[in-house]
């Protein structure tokens, strides 16, 4: 399936001579003025440890940034000469999507959707879903598609409601497949939880991250699959990242961003992070000492049965109780 046929609107639909669909507006060129502007080239997508910004109201963990680049030249232009540097992207884009010049596609879509262009996030955000000229990435498809919704793209909404619930059905069956094979035919089920963890199913990123960490040595590939996972909101994943961050272990040491982590993981009442938080507010290592705050995540940490937060409580100095 191409790109575009996601624009059907139904099964008659044809795609015009151009490779566009009828319901798609093609965005109009806008020449440039006469005098001279900034050169300007589509950024590749931000690696997973490239500085990058939030802008303000985005979720912390959601799996898209605007890199340096379209952050400095949003900076330094006006709003309306973002807007046509953004559509211009989005023509360009098309326009190498029709040669068949898809990676020079996805740099324009990716340009084009971090300045804020609804087509091109829209089409981004699809080929992400379907895999097409890319890695797929359901966290990241999903991440520009509800972009592009809330901008009110209707194709957007569509092929978010539509393509994503139909998919996570099947990868939820291929992840059965392979923990029903792993232990007896390793390859078979390797080769299911991969095709699980490729229709971006969280657990299924992080378990075969963790294989390929801890068992066959390839450390780089299987932390960006953990990676993967974390930022689709998977707390054993926050969690573990948040240990390899604080010790420096597969990715580089930094105790702020393995503090975020297990925030992260906190807020969705995963117990090893309530450990290692707790842990470091009693210490006061990475974190102010805070007595209350290690009080309160210990005792959730040893409500759910973890036997090393019961021993460090006891360690504590006598608080009143959390809650009180």
């Amino acid at each position: 399936m191409g790109l575009f046929d996601f624009f059907r609107k139904n099964k008659h639909d044809e795609l015009e001579d151009a490779g566009l669909d009828k319901g798609w507006d093609e965005p109009e060129l806008i020449h440039e003025p006469e005098e001279e502007e900034p050169a300007y080239i589509p950024p590749q997508a931000p690696a997973w440890d490239e500085p990058v910004h939030k802008p303000e109201g985005w979720p912390v963990m959601e799996p898209i940034c605007i890199s340096e680049r379209s952050m400095q030249f949003m900076q330094e232009h006006t709003h309306e000469e973002v807007e046509r540097a953004a559509a211009n992207a989005a023509t360009e884009g098309m326009k190498a999507f029709q040669a068949q010049e898809f990676e020079r596609a996805r740099g324009f879509f990716q340009l084009g959707s971090e300045l804020g262009n609804q087509k091109a996030q829209a089409l981004l955000g699809s080929m992400y879903i379907q895999g097409y000229q890319v890695p797929r990435d359901l966290a990241v498809g999903r991440a520009w598609l509800r972009r592009a919704a809330e901008q009110g793209n209707q194709q957007a909404a569509e092929i978010l409601a539509k393509y994503v619930g139909e998919s996570e059905p099947v990868a939820e069956e291929l992840y059965e497949s392979a923990r029903a094979n792993l232990e007896t035919d390793r390859r078979t089920g390797l080769y299911y939880l991969n095709r699980a963890a490729d229709m971006g199913l969280s657990r299924a990123q992080y378990e075969y991250g963790m294989i390929l960490i801890r068992e066959d040595d390839e450390e780089a590939k299987g932390i960006e699959w953990v990676k993967r996972a974390a930022f689709g909101g998977y707390a054993r994943a926050m969690t573990y990242l948040g240990n390899a961050y604080l010790k420096g272990d597969v990715v580089p040491q930094s105790t702020n961003i393995a503090v975020e982590w297990y925030e992260q993981a906190v807020k969705k009442d995963d117990p090893e992070a309530q450990l290692a938080l707790g842990t470091l507010y009693a210490k006061g290592s990475a974190v102010p000492h805070d007595p209350d705050a290690a009080l309160r995540l210990l005792t959730l940490a040893a409500g759910a049965g973890l036997s090393e937060a019961a021993e460090l409580l006891q360690q504590l100095p006598a608080s009143q109780p959390a809650g009180e």
